[in-house]
């Protein structure tokens, strides 16, 4: 039998694509399935590794609905998610704008951004439980120097401040991202732009708020995208600053999954909450198909 040049083609193509069709399915695909599998059976050490595990039904999720701890690991989450993308916007935002002015020491200020971005999140953690812990720790030390506390403050102990504890060092994790990538969007407005915003008398504020912003929108959106996708899934940095704790005040719902897994043995609890995660996935990945897709076509008609 002869194939046709296109057939040849045709085949070749698929055969070229089969290593990524099989490293998604390996590496992707059967953790979702499998995870989804655990949330609707009754699982123990025993039935861990056996695909016929007793049915549950929809008990692992009526437990995380019912569950106080779960509930409060959903909420800490979007607490905390908000809380990060906040201040990493307005964080970063502030230092691209900066970069775009042309001042001695640029090129190392924009180098220097970048260094929490290489530091494994274990890392950070570890570093800013230390700068943060009761006795000895530097934030005490300094805010007790200058007269804004009589005594060290229990940042990683007290369930009220232990969150925001973990929200400053999350906020330092993520400025990199939000600057590198507002700065680049800033770097692509075009001067006439700018100039006739300035020749019609508009000031700082109106070029901002008028000019640059909406020219610059489809960028901020991707970025806060991306930001959720990010820090909805923190695990590292939580693990080795506070460990979930005190009173599980600062479990996420990737850490209090991983509880539930790995130190409870109730795999398809911790597997049903982290389906909320994967429900997250499916919402976030079309959103950012579609908003990278519309930032495309508006860069694409602005350059025509």
């Amino acid at each position: 039998m002869h194939l046709t040049a296109w057939r040849r083609r045709q085949i070749a193509g698929w055969l070229f694509l089969t290593p990524a069709i099989a490293y998604i399915l390996f590496a992707f695909a059967l953790p979702i399935v499998y995870n989804v599998m655990l949330s609707f059976e009754e699982t123990s050490p025993a039935t861990i590794g056996d695909f016929t595990a007793p049915f549950a039904g929809l008990a692992n999720y009526r437990f995380i609905l019912n569950d106080p701890t779960s509930t409060a690991a959903i909420v800490h989450t979007f607490e905390f998610t908000a809380g990060s993308l906040f201040g990493q916007f307005v964080i970063g935002f502030a230092l691209a704008l900066l970069f775009t002015v042309r001042f001695p020491g640029r090129t190392l200020g924009r180098s220097l951004v970048i260094i929490p971005w290489l530091i494994p999140l274990f890392v950070t953690g570890v570093i800013f439980k230390f700068l943060f812990q009761l006795e000895g720790g530097a934030v005490n030390q300094l805010l007790v120097d200058v007269g804004l506390a009589r005594h060290p403050i229990d940042w990683l102990d007290n369930p009220h401040l232990a969150l925001w504890t973990l929200l400053i060092a999350n906020i330092w994790l993520g400025v990199p991202f939000f600057t590198l990538l507002l700065y680049s969007a800033l770097q692509d407005v075009p001067v006439e732009v700018k100039e006739a915003a300035l020749m019609d008398g508009a000031g700082p504020w109106q070029r901002l708020r008028l000019v640059i912003v909406p020219i610059i929108l489809p960028v901020i959106e991707v970025t806060f995208l991306l930001g959720f996708v990010f820090t909805v899934k923190v695990f590292d940095l939580v693990i080795a600053l506070t460990g979930g704790g005190p009173a599980n005040a600062t479990q996420l719902i990737t850490t209090w999954s991983y509880n539930l897994s790995f130190q409870q043995f109730s795999f398809g609890q911790g597997a049903a909450l982290n389906n909320v995660l994967l429900l997250l996935a499916v919402i976030c990945a079309p959103l950012y198909l579609l908003l990278s897709r519309d930032s495309l076509r508006r860069s694409s008609g602005a350059a025509r």
